[in-house]
């Protein structure tokens, strides 16, 4: 690891492992805050594709998140001829699967779940601004950006944060079903989305309406961001008695 990151921080215990790098927690000499921080071995990586994103990794993360409360916060890089260090914000809480885990297949009620996409629109909407696309929305591993067209940019957060929203008020169902990517691939451009009436008999129409919106497979035809935060489910706040059926 690169001599002035061991300078400012003691480096701790090993909290996650992924593709390019491993995440170590941290914590700050001078303050004694506590962070996380990832680190990429970049002569570790198999081919030049790699190697470019990992070296544009810490500018598009910096980038994404000035200004914008709902991504990671990037507080220092370190970078030297092999390792790339970006120390961010140490997330502790359970994340959004864990919490519909929880909930042991109860739909979560419509103003919470308002609440969480509103959230999840304006950050994604500050990143597509800048022209940054999150490209991995999810609650956990939920990767359904491949859709028709070939599209994989802002229009595909959009289409992955409708199945977030899916999962929500479905208690924990998913959109697209089949046993493999192809399978899911498959029912993805076969067409729409349905909504099962033992799943969403109790979900209004507003809330179904912007589901269709956001993962509508014409890309040209799918909400933004900001279209999602103006859609009247959302301004509502998931309000029942103040929609309009579709």
């Amino acid at each position: 690891m690169s001599g002035e990151l061991k300078r400012d921080y003691e480096i701790g215990e090993e909290i996650g492992r992924g593709r390019f790098g491993v995440v170590h927690r941290c914590t700050s000499r001078a303050t004694g805050e506590a962070f996380a921080v990832k680190s990429v071995d970049r002569s570790q990586l198999a081919d030049d594709l790699d190697r470019e994103l990992a070296e544009l990794e810490p500018k598009l993360a910096q980038l994404a998140a000035a200004g914008n409360p709902g991504v990671v916060q990037v507080h220092a890089v370190y970078e030297d001829d092999v390792w790339t260090h970006m120390v961010m914000d140490l997330c502790s809480g359970p994340d959004l699967l864990d919490w519909i885990r929880l909930r042991r297949g109860a739909p979560v009620p419509e103003p919470l779940a308002a609440a969480v996409l509103a959230q999840l629109a304006d950050a994604l909407a500050h990143c597509h601004r800048r022209g940054v696309a999150h490209r991995d929305v999810k609650p956990d591993n939920i990767l359904l950006d491949v859709v028709a067209g070939g599209e994989y940019g802002e229009k595909a957060d959009v289409w992955s944060a409708g199945v977030v929203l899916y999962v929500l008020l479905s208690g924990g169902a998913l959109p697209f079903g089949g046993e493999t990517a192809a399978e899911v691939l498959a029912s993805v451009l076969r067409g729409s989305v349905r909504f099962p009436p033992r799943l969403f008999a109790g979900v209004s129409p507003a809330a179904k309406d912007l589901m269709r919106r956001m993962m509508c497979r014409d890309t040209w035809k799918r909400f933004s961001a900001e279209q999602v935060l103006a859609h009247p489910w959302i301004v509502s706040g998931g309000a029942r008695a103040m929609e309009q059926p579709t």
